[in-house]
């Protein structure tokens, strides 16, 4: 589970990716709203126009903002407040105030005029639900994902087609609220609906996807959207969370085939992502393949050529029965790490090829480790060794040692008899001559 954190923590969204844009000050598109309102058989409100002196003020109004002379503008629009004005025009005028508060990025004063905004009877549809919207944004924008649920789910009642985006907005806010399963329908839409249109979904919507069905626990899903986020976005690190959801699911051979496909791509440039690929063939039991990728990368300089690196490759030579290259490298990995375990595996190497003298050198040097694993396996091979060197008295005396300190270990017994068979076999013959 540990190798799918990465999968999370690239999943968010963040609030400074969100595009806004502050309802125009001045023009509203009566005639959309009316005819939205009309296909969904609800009342058509009444329109409004403006005055040309409140127009005149609100484009005053915009212009000192723009010029970065906001007291000004404020003034300005406080000035207003003053005037009778009818509905549309009051709702035209906070709408410029949050355009002000907006471009000051002050949002808790944006929020404040939106909100007085949309609390006034019989303004355009079209105005409210671009005011529900930015609303919703800057909620957002303010992590303050409860409010900003409100507004949005108001705009989605008015609009007639909500847009992938508005969808994909939802779907954030949902997970930040982690309420995860009612995020997952608004980014299948947002993403499907590109689909429909032949095009490539965004990659941080598809990441927002990935993190939804990892919060859900629904790793068959995960892989789906991995590879959709692969194929579309090639990146290393995309192929490797793919691996890990496929060992996840218990699927290793989906992993490796996963891993292999990456590193033929080129994508695979980093230790880790190399190391993993080793550890996938070596745990298959493909360990040339593993030793030319480690060799390889070590000698491009993507793999650093430490103890513990040269003790796997040492390993997979090994493996692969390839024992000159194991020698050497292993030898170099002992000297390195100074551990029992790589002088272990170097003696187990001399012993494969019967060079006893080097493997007891070795399986010494290993004994001389307080911390080597699998002592008795060491002392076993040792009394092995010392055997086949034909000093049967040494290689009984190591076998003593281990059934005295486990008299269940059968192994030692059946040396300690085939050694006493050995010595009486010997006797004999020697009578004999």
């Amino acid at each position: 589970m540990k190798a799918l954190v990465a999968v999370v923590a690239a999943g968010m969204v963040s609030c400074s990716m969100l595009a806004f844009t502050p309802t125009s000050a001045i023009a509203v598109e009566q005639s959309a709203s009316e005819k939205s309102s009309a296909t969904k058989n609800k009342r058509v409100k009444r329109a409004q126009t403006m005055r040309e002196q409140v127009f005149k003020r609100l484009e005053v109004a915009r212009d000192l903002a723009d010029k970065n002379q906001y007291a000004e503008a404020l003034e300005e629009l406080e000035s207003l407040e003053r005037m009778r004005r009818n509905s549309y025009e009051k709702a035209m005028t906070y709408n410029m105030v949050a355009y002000v508060h907006f471009n000051q990025e002050d949002y808790p004063g944006a929020i404040k005029a939106y909100e007085q905004l949309i609390a006034i009877d019989n303004i355009p549809e079209s105005l409210e639900q671009n005011t529900l919207y930015s609303l919703a944004k800057l909620y957002l924008i303010g992590e303050d994902y409860k409010k900003a649920l409100g507004p949005l789910n108001r705009w989605f009642g008015l609009v007639e087609k909500p847009s992938a985006e508005a969808y994909v907005l939802r779907a954030q806010i949902y997970f930040q609220l982690e309420q995860f399963k009612k995020a997952l329908p608004d980014i299948k839409v947002a993403i499907s609906e590109e689909k429909a249109k032949g095009k490539k979904p965004r990659e941080n919507w598809l990441m927002l996807e990935r993190a939804i069905y990892y919060q859900n626990r629904d790793f068959v899903s995960l892989a789906r959207c991995l590879q959709d986020l692969a194929t579309y976005y090639p990146k290393g690190q995309y192929w490797m969370q793919l691996s890990a959801v496929y060992s996840e699911l218990g699927k290793p051979m989906k992993e490796l085939s996963t891993l292999e496909t990456a590193y033929d791509k080129g994508l695979l440039d980093k230790e880790n992502q190399l190391i993993s690929l080793v550890q996938a063939l070596l745990s298959q039991e493909v360990p040339y393949k593993a030793a030319r990728i480690l060799s390889k990368g070590m000698k491009d300089g993507q793999i650093e050529d430490n103890a513990r690196n040269l003790s796997m490759l040492g390993d997979a030579w090994m493996l692969a029965k390839e024992y000159d290259k194991a020698i050497v490298v292993m030898a170099k990995a002992a000297k390195a790490s100074g551990k029992g375990d790589d002088y272990f595996k170097l003696a187990q190497i001399h012993t494969e090829r019967q060079e006893w003298k080097q493997a007891l050198t070795n399986v010494d040097n290993a004994l001389k480790d307080n911390k080597v694993k699998n002592r008795d396996s060491v002392r076993t091979l040792k009394g092995l060794v010392l055997f086949n060197m034909d000093n049967l008295e040494a290689a009984e005396k190591v076998f003593v040692s281990l059934k005295k300190d486990r008299p269940e270990d059968r192994m030692a017994a059946q040396w300690l008899t085939y050694i006493q068979g050995e010595k009486q076999r010997r006797a004999y013959m020697a009578e004999v001559q």
